[in-house]
């Protein structure tokens, strides 16, 4: 192996061990496996969220796929390579997913990445203290979290041409504000008299089927 090769391979391990610059973790789908509705496998996966002012990072992760890149195409990238990083703040196929608006939370603002690990013992998973078994509490670690995470880089050339993110590890830096479905019922639900009879004879009968023609 050449040195600049070996060099590649190096930029290509990403592993974040700064917990001053935590990443924020979505989609955290990282104690179960869960099938993956575009290639049908069983996977580990995780979205991370770059704050776009942790220029550190942004420059590691840019370099891991250009690394990538390079071992595999050499100087000469082919078209039409699917980049793993994306925008936030922009549409489309390099910006926020379909449904998302770009620049608004929790996109705007940061660069993003998808990872996964399809292997059986799935990511290894770490608190502030040391190692996590994968029988801790799920609650843990959830989206919208801040973590550190580390990553490796490849680049795949088969039915499409990319670069890739496989997940090795997670370790919680800090509890996060959820992010998903956050509704909180205390806003919309309070409290109702326990002796009130909701089938009583001042009840509305409502014909559905009426009503809906």
């Amino acid at each position: 192996m050449s040195t600049n090769e070996e060099q590649l391979r190096e930029k290509m391990t990403i592993n974040m061990n700064d917990h001053t610059r935590p990443v924020r973790i979505s989609y955290a789908k990282i104690f179960d496996k869960e099938k993956n509705d575009l290639s049908g496998n069983m996977e580990y996966s995780a979205m991370f969220l770059i704050d776009k002012s942790d220029t550190k990072t942004v420059k590691q992760v840019k370099d891991a796929i250009h690394s990538a890149m390079t071992l595999k195409w050499g100087a000469e990238t082919p078209n039409g390579v699917r980049i793993p990083l994306r925008d936030g703040d922009k549409s489309g196929p390099t910006g926020v997913p379909s449904g998302a608006t770009p620049g608004e939370a929790p996109y705007g603002g940061h660069f993003f990445i998808n990872a996964k690990n399809t292997t059986d013992a799935g990511p290894a998973l770490w608190d502030q203290q040391g190692a996590l078994s994968r029988e801790f509490d799920k609650g843990k670690i959830a989206s919208g979290d801040y973590v550190l995470c580390a990553l490796n880089t490849y680049a795949y050339d088969n039915k499409s041409k990319g670069v890739g993110f496989g997940l090795q590890g997670v370790q919680l830096v800090r509890k996060g504000e959820a992010l998903g479905n956050s509704f909180d019922g205390s806003k919309v639900f309070g409290k109702i008299p326990v002796a009130a009879d909701v089938q009583g004879a001042d009840a509305v009968s409502v014909d559905f089927d009426k009503m809906m023609g």
